[in-house]
Order: C-alpha cells, then sequence, then structure tokens
C-alpha cells in the first residue's frame, strides 16, 4: 500500500497499472489513473489496519479546489508469483 501511495504521489502511472492483479488490471484505464494521481496534492497516507491480505488506509490530500479530502478504504491485495497486488478496495465512511 506505501508503494503504491507513493507512486500517486509522484505521477508513477505504469507502476500503479501493473500494481493492480492481473485478473482485474483490464478493467483500469491509465488514463484515469493519472488523472486521479495529479488532479489532487497528496498529504498524508495513514494506515489504520492490516492483515495478510487486507490495509485499511487514510489517504489525506488537498482536491482541485485546495479543500483537504480523507480517501478511506479498505484494499484486499493477493500474491501471485511471490508479488502482492492490488485487487480492490471498498470505500470507508
Amino acid at each position: 500500500m506505501r508503494a503504491r501511495y507513493c507512486a500517486f504521489t509522484k505521477g508513477l502511472i505504469d507502476f500503479l497499472y501493473n500494481s493492480f492483479h492481473p485478473t482485474t488490471r483490464r478493467f483500469q484505464q491509465k488514463a484515469a489513473i493519472a488523472q486521479w494521481a495529479s488532479a489532487n496534492k497528496w498529504m498524508q497516507l495513514e494506515v489504520l489496519r492490516a492483515t495478510e491480505t487486507t490495509v485499511e488506509f487514510k489517504a489525506h490530500y488537498l482536491n482541485a479546489n485546495g479543500e483537504v479530502e480523507i480517501h478511506h478504504e479498505k484494499s484486499t491485495f493477493k500474491r501471485t508469483q511471490g508479488i502482492w497486488y492490488y485487487v480492490d478496495g471498498r470505500l470507508l465512511s
């Protein structure tokens, strides 16, 4: 999760795209990932809970209007051939 957050802050779109699990990657669009990454100013990652396959986190950022927002998500990861991939996430309130 920390690597993906860092990639968002640096605009590393290929890394983000490739970190999606192969079974879900085809549903992703690099342009949409790039837009989300660049539209916001990423301020802080707060990992709340983690298990072997899930991470609950809050990503604090400034939106395009300069307002503070928090993306609160529980992400699921899967290890395939020794590499951890992002499968999906559920937004939390």
